[in-house]
């Protein structure tokens, strides 16, 4: 099937999923949508998250896309299975993914957007597996506009870390980057929690549920030719061009506006 595979967020993180499917499967094609004019979802309200997951679907949707992922940990929270109901294709997104990751770990933080955070879905999910696991919450609001600013590297960027990590330390053994911005902030979380901090991003395993997904139902392009990325923003395509390659580790050549936005 060379109908192509669709991906939104709500900006340039969920490229680190793409970049990874990108790499295992290298015959499919792939449209990416950023909802740039509305980043961060992280402080919006479950109803307005799940607006523009269904806004954002909709648009891929008219694509012709074979399967939906949603790289996203706060649109998955509040819309993944709203989606996985409506749509007459896959659905699948990244919490389960990092549920997978997480569970052989007793000491867990899970960092991520306060709305991904409030709604308690890794808290639940990872003590309905292991119930003496002692798990660690914490909303890092900060750290999406700086990556999308093209703050990664800055100091300001460790000395949010710090303010937001160093309460941990010592204290877990496991983090859960639950935003798939995050893994852009990697080294300095990393600084923040200290080396021996198992640091846990689902975006290969998501990559390979994927995979085995399209294997099962017989939906892998059959074709070996080159395939096309094509990439949308809601908000400043140029922006996202420049700053997008951070995340998906190619040039991209070129983003166009999303005209239902």
């Amino acid at each position: 099937m060379h109908r192509p595979i669709g991906l939104f967020d709500s900006g340039f993180g969920g490229l680190t999923v793409m970049t990874e499917l990108a790499k295992l499967l290298p015959y499919e094609n792939l449209i990416y949508l950023g909802d740039t004019a509305h980043v961060p979802y992280g402080n919006k309200s479950p109803a307005t998250v799940l607006q523009y997951a269904i806004d954002n679907a909709s648009f891929l949707m008219s694509k012709n896309i074979k399967l939906l992922i949603i790289p996203c940990h706060t649109a998955c929270s509040h819309a993944l299975k709203t989606l996985q109901e409506l749509l007459s294709i896959p659905v699948i997104g990244v919490i389960q993914p990092g549920l997978a990751l997480v569970q052989p770990k007793n000491r867990i933080a899970i960092l991520a957007t306060t709305s991904t955070i409030e709604s308690g879905v890794y808290q639940s999910e990872i003590l309905k597996h292991n119930p003496k696991a002692q798990i660690f919450p914490v909303s890092c609001p900060l750290f999406v506009p700086l990556i999308e600013e093209g703050f990664s590297n800055h100091p300001c960027a460790q000395l949010v870390a710090n303010t937001y990590l160093q309460p941990l330390k010592n204290k877990v053994d496991a983090a859960l980057l639950a935003c798939t911005h995050y893994p852009l902030l990697r080294p300095v979380i990393q600084a923040a929690l200290g080396a021996e901090v198992d640091l846990i991003e689902p975006a290969e395993l998501c990559a390979q549920q994927a995979k085995e997904l399209l294997a099962k139902s017989q939906l892998l392009n059959p074709q070996k030719n080159r395939p096309t990325y094509e990439f949308y923003a809601s908000d400043d395509p140029e922006k996202f061009r420049q700053y997008g390659k951070l995340f998906f580790g190619l040039e991209i050549e070129k983003v166009e506006k999303n005209k239902n936005s």
